[in-house]
């Protein structure tokens, strides 16, 4: 686990792309039978960083030629756009209200097979929201539409929000960040979602120590216990003269062809019908999102073709 004291676009960049990678690569792991699609990013406490491991875990879908849409559910402190520097003209609740189709409301992001679904500024009441039957219908329609659908949660000491959509996902990954939240914050959110029946799949650490590879490197390859393995001397052959050396013949690489891009997928559709609420929330205040985020070394996986973008 690595606490990259670099920027997020820095030297530690890859590193962090890598740790998103073996996230990506356990969580294609977690269900053979049943992959897992739609996912639920949460955190005890704010300023643990789950808003910029979503973004992270996304490019990390996309670049694996999956299609996938980050949904901004931290309605009270919105993040997201101006993370990824998109700027959408209607939202999640315009969707749910039937005023735009979900189609309208999505919108690209600079990298390809990325999408996103924001959220327009003081919805009403978004716990109740996040329990309609109208919520659930639009996250079915989603998750047949695109591989994968992250949603970025609030805390769940602040909100019951995550515990709500925590229910719905397939799966539920809470960010932990080091030296900073308190294991009975951590058990305390860990209860909740519990006893809502929520899918606990895992935790992530956020701001944590990283190893250099260089260690592992010189470990396994002979630095660290005294240099290189010995020579082994061939035995003799059997008429008691050494075999004449053979050449090793020259490798043959023939043209790599290009891929054909995908087909368009088959488009899915959903009727949409009217939701209101007039009760409000109150909000939490915080400093930015944590900049670094640590996994084990990465496993980047399998290369898929890339798909094109489905409609809802």
């Amino acid at each position: 686990m690595a606490k990259l004291k670099t920027s997020k676009r820095g030297s530690g960049d890859v590193e962090i792309k890598n740790a998103a990678k073996t996230l990506l690569a356990n969580i294609r792991f977690l269900d053979v039978d049943n992959p897992v699609k739609t996912i639920v990013v949460t955190s005890s406490i704010p300023n643990e960083g789950k808003s910029y491991v979503s973004q992270l875990l996304c490019e990390a879908i996309a670049t694996s030629g999956k299609t996938v849409l980050l949904v901004e559910c931290d309605l009270r402190r919105r993040t997201l756009a101006s993370r990824l520097g998109v700027h959408a003209r209607h939202g999640l609740y315009g969707v749910l209200s039937g005023d735009v189709t979900a189609q309208s409301a999505i919108v690209a992001t600079r990298t390809p097979n990325m999408y996103f679904l924001d959220a327009e500024p003081n919805i009403p009441n978004p716990s109740d929201l996040f329990a309609s039957h109208r919520f659930a219908q639009l996250l079915e329609g989603l998750s047949k539409a695109y591989d994968y659908v992250v949603l970025d949660t609030p805390p769940v000491t602040a909100f019951v929000d995550a515990a709500v959509l925590s229910h719905l996902a397939d799966a539920t990954f809470l960010v932990i960040r080091e030296n900073f939240t308190r294991r009975e914050q951590v058990r305390n959110t860990y209860d909740q979602l519990s006893k809502t029946g929520g899918k606990i799949s895992g935790v992530i650490m956020n701001y944590c120590k990283y190893q250099s590879g260089d260690y592992y490197y010189s470990y396994y390859y002979g630095e660290q216990d005294g240099g290189s393995a010995p020579k082994i001397q061939e035995s003799p052959s059997s008429t008691g003269a050494s075999e004449p050396e053979k050449k090793p013949k020259a490798a043959h690489h023939p043209p790599i062809s290009q891929r054909k891009s995908s087909t368009p997928l088959e488009r899915s559709s959903s009727s949409d019908t009217g939701w209101s609420s007039d009760s409000t929330d109150g909000s939490y205040s915080g400093g930015s999102s944590a900049n670094a985020v640590g996994f084990s070394p990465a496993l980047s996986p399998r290369a898929e073709k890339p798909s094109n973008r489905r409609s809802i």
